[in-house]
């Protein structure tokens, strides 16, 4: 494995995370422990506010990181903090969420990986397991007993109202012995059938085993149901990690702030963002295609002198396809790249959820789009780059559809705001990112 280093701004994060967990189990309440250390720590004590339906003293905190500031390495470091300084024990069940599928392969790989930093992080828990939901509908009490359980699942997994016909909840005779010399008291705690039944089910040793609650993009999963459901298997804490956490509706904890400046010193974003504005779509594509070519000649002017390799990359958000409806979707957006802007099919990608371009690209070439034989310069999305796609190679971001919200804006322009595996280049130029909108 390659030295991995945590950065400062992260030592500090998981330092507040750490001190947290000390003064719940010192206080006793998740309560004065968040007013009592958010003073300490910014000279500002903040109310702290449960989340409704689940036990108004369980610890419940949000770490706001902004975009590529590695929330996944922080909720992996965090897990031996739970263990350690929280639970204290040796083993515990972590339930980690995550907004998407694309995002639950992705992390279940990174954690997966022996060689990866996240893995690395894990390790720090001791012996640790790492699984998807199907494989832990037939988890062994063993591997309950003798190691930290991460499962890695979607929100969505467990996010319907109706929930008889999700299989987390369904009897499962593989899931028996867990529930083998229950005392009474622990048996009317379980979950039931809507028959008075107790099934076997995930469910339920979920419940029995009571998981810490890892929320990644913790904005997408803060719907009343999906929070509703987690409450369900009776949760020893909740920690989210998001960009954009909730002030408003249902106000997070925010225990740690990360401001992007952290980022920037630690040269893990390119800052600033250079907006331009611009009415005509053809206009605006034509600017961010010359954008790019002047960057272009910059990178290989660094590369000619003995710079990484780069090819800047240009992602462009189109409209949703609608019938009776003139769009620009993808179809006509590359269209007007080809026929307008003399880009050759090749040099274009679509990544929707319907044409999956970019893993293409991965099985393609070695090293995906970052390899040098690659010869995409444009990906055309509509939502699918929103979150977990990290390229240091994307600089430039054309918006045609119109955004529903601030936090929706924020997340997609943090895809050319990271740089993940790069450092500062010497053109202030390639230190920036762009937007055209």
């Amino acid at each position: 494995m390659s030295a991995f280093a945590p950065k400062d701004y992260q030592c500090r994060v998981l330092e507040s995370v750490r001190r947290y967990f000390e003064t719940c189990s010192a206080t006793g309440s998740a309560n004065t422990a968040f007013y009592q250390l958010t003073g300490e720590l910014w000279g500002k004590h903040q109310p702290f506010n449960p989340l409704p339906g689940f036990a108004p003293d369980m610890p419940y905190f949000c770490l706001r990181v902004p975009t590529g500031g590695g929330k996944t390495f922080l909720a992996a470091s965090s897990v031996a903090l739970v263990n350690t300084h929280l639970l204290r024990t040796e083993h515990s069940v972590v339930l980690w969420l995550v907004p998407s599928e694309a995002i639950r392969e992705q992390t279940l790989k990174a954690l997966r990986q022996l060689d990866h930093p996240y893995h690395h992080a894990l390790k720090q828990a001791g012996a640790v397991t790492v699984m998807d939901l199907d494989e832990a509908k037939s988890i062994t009490r063993a591997t309950l007993d003798t190691s930290t359980v991460v499962i890695v699942a979607t929100a969505q997994a467990f996010a319907r109202e109706e929930t008889r016909d999700l299989k987390v909840y369904a009897s499962s005779g593989a899931l028996m012995q867990h529930f083998d010399n229950l005392s009474s008291g622990q048996r009317a705690s379980l979950l039931r059938n809507d028959d008075g039944t107790t099934p076997y089910s995930l469910a339920n040793v979920l419940r029995m085993r009571r998981p810490f609650l890892v929320v990644d993009e913790a904005h997408n999963a803060r719907t009343e149901i999906r929070f509703n459901t987690l409450e369900r298997f009776n949760p020893s804490g909740v920690m989210e990690l998001t960009a954009t956490p909730d002030t408003e509706k249902q106000p997070s904890n925010v225990l740690h702030s990360v401001g992007a400046a952290e980022l920037k010193a630690e040269e893990m974003i390119k800052l600033p963002v250079l907006l331009e504005a611009e009415p005509d779509w053809q206009q605006c594509l034509g600017d961010a295609v010359a954008r790019r070519d002047e960057l272009q000649k910059l990178a290989d002017d660094e590369h000619r002198h003995g710079a990484p390799y780069l090819r800047p990359l240009v992602l462009i958000q189109a409209e949703p396809r609608s019938q009776g409806m003139e769009t620009l979707d993808t179809e006509r957006v590359k269209k007007e790249l080809v026929e307008n802007q003399r880009i050759p099919v090749d040099e274009i990608a679509i990544a929707t959820g319907e044409e999956r371009g970019l893993d293409l690209i991965e099985r393609t070439y070695r090293l995906g789009i970052s390899d040098p034989a690659c010869p995409v310069k444009f990906v055309i999305t509509q939502k699918a780059l929103a979150e977990g796609w990290d390229c240091p190679f994307a600089y430039i971001l054309v918006g045609l559809s119109a955004q529903q919200s601030g936090t929706a804006v924020e997340q997609l322009i943090g895809r050319v705001l990271r740089q993940p595996d790069a450092r500062a280049r010497a053109t202030p130029a390639l230190n920036q990112s762009y937007s055209f909108v």
